[in-house]
């Protein structure tokens, strides 16, 4: 079963290279074990956008976002027998001692041809209270775009997250690492899916942010990646 794990931080925080090279050794030992996917470290909050498009006109915002209390710094794609086993790596992740992690189960993912030309970026499809898909529909629309943009070169991979088993939140409380079932009380906005694209740079990735279907139905964040830990 695969889960995707987000890692927060505060905003603003700086680098810190012995945490990230702690991070390096833990993800090539899930790696080794066939358990990591995919991962990768993000660039810089001031560099990220979010796009919502309403009545056919599109709203862009750039980072660094005042609202936001926390970042996303990085994610990891695992693969494990289930829910109770991706917590216990959650928990065992340097990054958890520091920060935050949140755990999502994956419902489905889409892989595309990853042509390896351009800068690759993460959309994080963030969900607003009262969206749903009873039919499938929005979905359906979703996949047909990707499909889009693999013929164009553009998608490597993508998908939604699951609701069951539910999410969780690992993060350091008084010396301790402590597990919070979701849905999380303190965010506005759940993350519902997510799709790795590749296009020239920032202001392209925007611009094909206004095209997704999502942008309809609720806010895209983008994020560049620096690079891949695995694939």
């Amino acid at each position: 079963m695969e889960f995707m794990f987000l890692f927060l931080g505060p905003v603003g925080a700086p680098h810190d290279p012995d945490r990230f090279a702690e991070m390096g050794r833990f993800s090539a030992e899930l790696a080794s074990r066939g358990i990591l996917r995919r991962g990768a470290p993000l660039g810089g909050e001031s560099d990220a956008a979010t796009v919502r498009v309403r009545d056919g006109r599109a709203f862009v915002s750039d980072g660094p976002f005042a609202e936001s209390k926390e970042v996303i710094g990085g994610f990891w794609i695992i693969d494990v027998a289930g829910r109770d086993e991706a917590l216990e790596i959650a928990r065992r992740c340097p990054h958890a001692r520091y920060a935050a992690v949140e755990v999502h189960a994956i419902a489905t993912r889409y892989l595309y041809t990853d042509t390896e030309r351009g800068t690759p970026f993460v959309f994080v499809f963030r969900v607003e209270p009262g969206l749903s898909d009873p039919d499938g529909a929005k979905l359906r629309e979703m996949l047909a775009f990707s499909e889009g943009l693999e013929r164009e070169g553009k998608m490597i991979e993508t998908a939604p997250l699951a609701g069951e088993p539910r999410p969780a939140r690992i993060e350091p409380r008084g010396g301790k690492v402590l597990v919070t079932d979701g849905p999380f009380a303190e965010s506005k906005e759940g993350v519902g899916g997510y799709g790795l694209v590749r296009v020239a740079d920032r202001p392209a990735a925007i611009e094909l942010a206004k095209r997704y279907p999502h942008a309809r139905w609720g806010p895209i964040e983008l994020r560049e990646i620096l690079f891949f830990d695995r694939v």
